[in-house]
């Protein structure tokens, strides 16, 4: 009889557990999805929220923007840099008084918008007036005026970048070495966007990038600028440049490939300060054969946002870095003094230079100082955010002697004479057909004052016969310092 009642028990449990069973899983999936649509919802509403706002597929900002006059966009001491104002028929007319100066920072604000334009778009057809004025507003069935947008960039700055430029193609960008701000962003060839309308057709047949922020968006062959990187990587696997000697006899061999210092000059013995300030292309080819472990280098690399997706107020492009514990020491050699596969961008490099004047911090780069109702209220403030600490305060500053003696002593000499002192780095980059001879110009770096000094990183297409990335870097410390 207990077997029986037994038996039917545990019958009667595994019914019930059957039938429960499918109520139990629809319970946890219903859970799940719950939890799943919060994290969305906060997702939303903290990282997506405001790039979602600013997107010109977003409807909700034609009706906005139909309500409001669009804010103004203005320099750091207020000039204006686009402003909107009546046509002769009473519609808005947007307008760009530098022109092509600031083109692709600023950009423009039809066909989906550009630059801050595009990245405060949501910022700028919003208003914060004082009340009274949006009553006033609301009884005459007036637009209301929308916030203006204060930048970072300094038209005198901006207007030496484009004039020292001459008539070529490249970037000039001026940063803050303590704050991220950018004093001045130069990307050329540009457009007129006061005109980008009527000239959109060709302007997007145009195979020349001219829509292109080349500091953000552009990818060269670092040259020798990426030797900071790789004198670094030494320093870190060895913690001393105490051992290290080179004699450069203008060339170093390995596996039947050549490398060449400039000319085929022979530098003769050197520690690491004359290789660095000699910019010697065979002393730095030898370190990534025979000295630095290929993973060092490229965890270096890596370490200053190489191969790592860059989070901006503009689009920034990731720069590349191929070599690994495989490559061929062939490949490692031209990785070492920045050609081969390595690519970068001009504000990645500025960036490297700021983490060395800033005592080993690393910041993105920031474009907006804050958002004001046209009454002058501050509705909002910006920073630069840190991309990390990239180095310690004692790396950055063996680098920084490393490379205040590249201007006392070495390629950047030319910048010597000013009356306050720079460090930096110069760069030659071979593209293209080597036997060709076409090099694009570099220079990074920055003054070394201690109060208030800025970075400047400089990438001139095609200048490395012609017109040098120290000689316009000169004209932007004379520019900011008055001298």
């Amino acid at each position: 009889m207990n077997l029986q009642n037994e038996s039917k028990n545990k019958q009667k449990k595994e019914s019930r557990s059957a039938i429960i069973k499918p109520y139990v899983i629809v319970s946890y999936l219903s859970v799940a999805l719950f939890i799943g649509l919060i994290a969305y919802m906060l997702y939303f509403q903290f990282i997506k929220s405001e790039e979602l706002l600013n997107s010109p597929l977003n409807k909700r900002q034609d009706e906005v923007e139909a309500q409001v006059i669009r804010g103004s966009i203005l320099a750091s001491d207020g000039t204006p840099l686009a402003y909107t104002t009546p046509d002769a028929e009473g519609d808005p007319l947007r307008q760009y008084p530098y022109g092509a100066y600031f083109a692709q920072t600023v950009g423009y604000s039809v066909y989906g918008g550009s630059g801050l334009e595009s990245a405060h778009n949501n910022d700028l057809i919003h208003s914060h007036v004082n009340l009274v004025s949006q009553v006033q507003n609301d009884l005459s069935d007036s637009k209301k005026q929308g916030d203006n947008l204060v930048t970072t960039l300094r038209t005198d700055l901006q207007d030496t970048a484009w004039n020292a430029l001459a008539g070529y193609n490249g970037t000039v960008v001026v940063m803050d070495a303590d704050t991220g701000d950018v004093l001045a962003d130069v990307s050329v060839p540009a457009f007129d966007p006061n005109t980008v309308e009527y000239d959109w057709e060709w302007l997007t047949q145009d195979e020349s990038g001219i829509f292109l922020n080349r500091a953000m968006q552009g990818l060269y062959p670092p040259g020798s600028t990426f030797k900071i990187i790789t004198a670094l990587a030494y320093y870190r696997q060895y913690g001393s440049f105490d051992g290290f000697s080179y004699d450069c006899s203008g060339t170093y061999e390995c596996n039947g490939f050549t490398i060449h210092c400039s000319n085929g000059y022979a530098h003769g013995p050197e520690n690491i300060e004359d290789a660095m300030a000699n910019s010697c292309n065979c002393a730095f080819a030898s370190m990534a054969v025979e000295k630095i472990d290929k993973n060092v280098l490229r965890e270096t690399a890596e370490a200053f946002g190489f191969n790592k997706e860059m989070t901006a107020e503009l689009p920034f492009t990731e720069s590349l870095f191929e070599l690994d514990k495989n490559t061929a020491d062939q490949l490692a050699m031209q990785t070492a003094i920045g050609q081969g596969d390595t690519l970068a961008t001009p504000m990645l490099m500025c960036m490297v230079a700021q983490s060395v004047a800033n005592g080993g911090e690393m910041l993105y780069p920031n474009f907006s100082d804050r958002l004001e109702s046209a009454d002058g209220i501050s509705v909002k403030r910006y920073s630069a955010k840190s991309f990390g600490r990239v180095m310690s305060e004692h790396e950055a500053m063996i680098m920084t002697n490393l490379l205040r003696g590249v201007v006392q002593r070495g390629t950047a000499s030319d910048l010597s004479d000013l009356p306050y002192e720079v460090a930096g780095k110069t760069g030659t980059a071979e593209y293209g057909d080597v036997s060709a001879g076409t090099a694009h110009s570099w220079f990074i770096g920055f003054s070394n004052t201690g109060i208030n000094d800025i970075v400047v990183s400089v990438l001139v297409e095609d200048g490395g016969s012609g017109l040098h990335g120290t000689q316009v870097a000169r004209q932007i410390f004379q520019t900011y310092f008055g001298y």
